[in-house]
């Protein structure tokens, strides 16, 4: 018999002897393989979070296709019973420059809406109704129904979720679909904004805007995707607020890095007829 086999049958020999050695020992086995099982999972789990830094360039910066767009969509309104729907074409440039036109039965501007970075511009010319002022959340709120920033106003007509300023970023999964839930913060710890991606973290499906007391302002929600040059944009886009949806846009068609006619932003000027809307 080797001296290993000895040491080891002495040893058995004395944790016989005492009836408390053996549960002692397998309790302080059971411990240390609980506390490893727990453990590993969680390693694993935090090495498969995306990276937010990541996500959040490739969310926040300016795409280069993205400087200059058009499109033609159709836009409903959806508050109510009464859905009221009509053909939309729009324009826009870095930083936040757009024009949007509401197009009446035979393809005639009916309503104008011009941004240009920090004031808006609205004519009617059904009932030769003009407003004009600070491009301001709340003043927006008028005609957008909800209180959006002219900048994220831009993003939305270029395919983009908006991006609110915020001092912290967290990222989890979704407690039921698997999805990705990226939330940004004020100081504070003030929840500003959800973003919900799928689960591969490159397509953004929802966008929850808050007001910093985790009211919720309102709600986006982007479907069906198609490429366009080097980019994925949703061709459908949804607004809610708390009592459900208030209007939805469906892209029809849409162009990248295009260039603006001279007076774009202007009411005078531009002419609808350049966006060529049966091309």
């Amino acid at each position: 018999m080797n001296r290993r086999y000895s040491r080891l049958r002495n040893n058995w020999t004395r944790v016989r002897r005492c009836p408390f050695a053996v549960p002692a020992a397998l309790l302080l086995l059971s411990t240390y393989l609980l506390q490893g099982c727990a453990g590993t999972p969680e390693a694993v789990r935090g090495a498969r979070y995306p990276d937010v830094k990541r996500i959040l360039a490739s969310i926040e910066t300016p795409q280069e296709e993205l400087k200059t767009f058009k499109g033609i969509g159709n836009f409903k309104i959806l508050r109510g019973s009464h859905v009221k729907a009509f053909r939309v074409v729009w324009i826009g440039s870095v930083p936040h420059n757009f024009r949007v036109e509401a197009l009446g039965p035979w393809g005639q501007p009916t309503l104008t809406l011009i941004v240009t970075e920090s004031t808006y511009q609205i004519r009617s010319r059904q009932d030769d109704g003009y407003f004009a002022g600070e491009a301001t959340p709340n003043n927006l709120s008028r005609f957008t129904l909800v209180p959006i920033r002219a900048e994220d106003l831009f993003r939305l007509l270029s395919g983009q979720p908006p991006v609110l300023p915020f001092h912290d970023a967290k990222i989890q999964n979704a407690p039921t679909d698997g999805r990705w839930i990226l939330s940004l913060y004020k100081k504070w710890g003030r929840l500003i904004e959800r973003i919900w991606l799928e689960d591969d973290a490159e397509i953004v499906e929802q966008v929850d805007v808050f007001d910093g007391w985790s009211r919720l302002q309102y709600r986006v929600c982007f479907s069906d995707f198609h490429p366009s040059d080097s980019l994925l944009l949703p061709h459908v886009m949804v607004i809610s607020d708390l009592e459900g949806p208030l209007w939805s846009l469906t892209v029809e068609k849409f162009w990248t890095r295009v260039s603006i006619p001279e007076g774009a932003y202007t009411l005078e000027k531009w002419d609808v007829g350049g966006m060529d809307l049966n091309s």
